[in-house]
This record gives C-alpha cells, sequence and structure tokens, in this order.
C-alpha cells in the first residue's frame, strides 16, 4: 500500500508524515506559516525556533491538534 492509497486518519494518527512541503504564507512572522504539504494546506509553527519565508522548504515533524510543527527541508 502506498502513502498515497492511506487514509489521512491513519497518517495522522500514526504521527507519519511523509514528504516535503513548502511555506506558502506567513501568518505571524516568526511564529506561524500556512504550509502546504502533499496538497493539504495546515497551519504550521516552527520547531526549535526555525524561521520561514514563503517559498521555504520545510518538513513535518509532529502535529499538535491541527498545527504541524516543522523544521527546514
Amino acid at each position: 500500500m502506498s502513502i498515497l492509497d492511506t487514509p489521512i486518519q491513519v497518517v495522522l494518527d500514526s504521527k507519519l508524515y511523509p514528504g516535503i512541503g513548502v511555506i506558502h504564507a506567513v501568518v505571524q512572522p516568526g511564529l506561524e506559516w500556512v504550509v502546504r504539504v502533499n496538497g493539504v494546506y495546515w497551519t504550521a509553527r516552527a520547531a526549535a525556533g526555525y524561521s520561514f519565508q514563503a517559498g521555504d522548504a520545510i518538513r513535518p515533524i509532529d502535529r499538535q491538534g491541527n498545527t504541524l510543527l516543522v523544521e527546514p527541508a
């Protein structure tokens, strides 16, 4: 079974966040962004104090509710 065939809830529950995403927009500079990962838009916060700009590549490493924690890819 490919990750593309895996139900989204299974992916979220297993904390498996495949792929690389991109910062789509800055909501609050240095605090919150909108990211696109595997075609899905999420609210994101940086892990470990990273800061991003629109267009930066990110990697999701965890999730808190509907917010992804991301680091540079």
